[in-house]
């Protein structure tokens, strides 16, 4: 078999068909895709942060007493919608504002009793006129404190705290049985007209912000979009939420309910950006990536994208100007497989 078949006749066989082999493993590794070079683009930048409806404050009434306050019943609850002249609170004085009244009576009784006396004496010269000046003072003194302490309990008279306007019950503050100060707030009231949106920001971000931003607005369990303006913005930290607070009014609508959680995009200014298009990004474990056709292989970069628009994507890092992508076709790619563009064979 050696004689038929020599040596140097068996390698110039071997060499040909390893390059028939080898040309096929090229081919098996190489991918027909589209390619798009990287574009500037004029692009509004943005923030992405979430934020929270509620009832807007200056459309609201905080409901509190006068006098020291026994809440005997609530007759309400927060986000309840109540009339103008509905009770609220079943209420009644304190024992110790009653015990203040019964005092004052007592004290404006001895006082109206003791002028008279005084008054009469003077009439027979056995008190001077300063004596009597004294007792007239006690007097007005005694009916002042009286009437103090009656014009404190006056609205607790019909035992009820009733709503002054038509409209939704934001905050109950007090429970049955409690005790409540003269000055502390019962309930909270809000005519329901007007809302607005608290967004938390990162501390970080609050330089970029400014009153005026445009914002848009969607619900996060779904629903139709907002848009709205930042009018405020609070330069302090929450304690829980770490984060500072920025204010976007809202009018009332049936679909935003307070308490609602919201995603926002805050529009900043505008700039020139890299941009591929977006069908040129794809995801791993959360991270975005690119493949770059670097002299016809694939190469995989990790970029950090920003803004979307009109089916463009703004890149703010891992790519440079003059980058070529992939942006059909990258599905299926590797890094370091072959590329062949649509339309070449």
């Amino acid at each position: 078999m050696n004689k038929r078949f020599p040596v140097w006749k068996i390698l110039i066989w071997g060499c040909f068909l390893y390059g028939l082999l080898g040309g096929a493993a090229v081919a098996e590794v190489s991918a027909l895709v589209k390619t798009t070079p990287v574009r500037m683009m004029s692009m509004a930048d943005h923030l992405r942060v979430y934020g929270t409806v509620e009832f807007a404050p200056e459309d609201g009434r905080t409901i509190v007493l006068p006098a020291e306050t026994l809440v005997s019943q609530v007759l309400v609850a927060a986000g309840q919608r109540v009339r103008q002249g509905q009770p609220l609170l079943q209420v009644q004085p304190s024992v110790s504002d009653q015990l203040q009244r019964k005092q004052a009576e007592i004290a404006l009784k001895f006082a109206l009793a003791d002028q008279q006396r005084v008054a009469s004496l003077r009439q027979r010269q056995l008190a001077t006129n300063s004596q009597l000046q004294s007792a007239d003072q006690s007097l007005a003194q005694a009916r002042a404190v009286l009437q103090d302490i009656l014009l404190r309990l006056r609205p607790l008279q019909k035992g009820q705290v009733i709503s002054p306007i038509n409209g939704v019950v934001t905050i109950v503050h007090v429970h049955q049985g409690d005790l409540i100060a003269a000055g502390q707030p019962l309930l909270s009231l809000s005519t329901g007209s007007a809302l607005r949106v608290l967004l938390g920001v990162e501390p970080d971000d609050l330089a970029r912000i400014q009153a005026g931003d445009s914002v848009l607005l969607r619900p996060v369990y779904g629903g139709t979009e907002v848009q709205g303006k930042i009018t405020q913005i609070y330069s302090q930290i929450d304690p829980q939420t770490r984060l500072a607070q920025v204010v976007v009014p809202l009018p009332a609508r049936p679909d935003l309910l307070p308490g609602a959680m919201l995603r926002a995009e805050i529009i900043l200014h505008r700039q020139e950006v890299l941009a591929v298009p977006d069908s040129a990004v794809l995801q791993q474990d959360g991270k975005s990536y690119c493949f770059v056709d670097v002299g016809g292989k694939a190469q995989k970069r990790w970029v950090k994208t920003g803004w979307q628009q009109g089916g463009w994507i703004a890149v703010t890092k891992g790519l440079q100007p003059g980058d070529v992508v992939v942006s059909l076709g990258n599905y299926e790619l590797k890094p370091g497989m072959a590329l062949r563009m649509a339309g070449q064979s």
